[in-house]
């Protein structure tokens, strides 16, 4: 008995007019639910823990004054979009400064098993890396905290919604001593 070739055009043809000939139009409705959309326990977790971060969400235009930071009055934006099927959160920033200076940073938000606890690892063009612990000690109020496990300052960014404006804070606390705020701004939704 001659055989053909497993991939040959004459078998495929005959075996998909096949297996369609059993799918009746429930079984392909069904199907297309079922493996379409995520399971209600994938979603709901998520969704939750990603709630009390929404008022970050979308893109932003901030300015700082030239005694609110060491590089003088500055500029710039950033944003706060999820990705990944909303598993994550990632924050991109650019600003300047009168004095000339650039920077460039970008920060993922993740939310961390077992518990969910959400966590941000941040990484800058002058090369720091930070983890952060985030709280919520009010609505509309972040503070990404570092984790302290890290050798060196510790590190605190705060976000606080006041009406359409989004103030920021970043402060620094070298080994030993107390936060100092380092920069300040302020950011209105684009």
């Amino acid at each position: 008995m001659p055989t053909r070739p497993i991939c040959s055009p004459a078998r495929e043809q005959g075996d998909n007019a096949r297996i369609l000939s059993m799918l009746s139009p429930t079984k392909i409705l069904l199907s297309a639910v079922l493996f379409s959309a995520p399971p209600l326990w994938c979603q709901s977790t998520a969704d939750t823990s990603w709630k009390k971060l929404e008022f970050l969400q979308g893109k932003w235009t901030g300015v700082a004054g030239e005694k609110d930071t060491p590089q003088g009055a500055g500029q710039g934006g950033f944003s706060f979009e999820p990705e990944l099927n909303r598993k994550i959160i990632v924050r991109r920033n650019h600003a300047g400064y009168t004095s000339g200076t650039q920077h460039d940073d970008l920060m993922v938000i993740y939310l961390d098993a077992p518990d969910n606890a959400p966590r941000a690892i941040y990484f800058d063009t002058e090369g720091h890396v930070i983890r952060y612990n985030l709280t919520f000690p009010a609505t509309n109020k972040a503070v990404f905290e570092s984790d302290g496990t890290q050798p060196g300052p510790r590190f605190r960014l705060s976000y606080s919604l006041d009406g359409p404006s989004l103030n920021g804070k970043f402060e620094v606390a070298p080994p030993g001593s107390e936060y100092k705020p380092y920069l300040s701004w302020i950011a209105k939704k684009d």
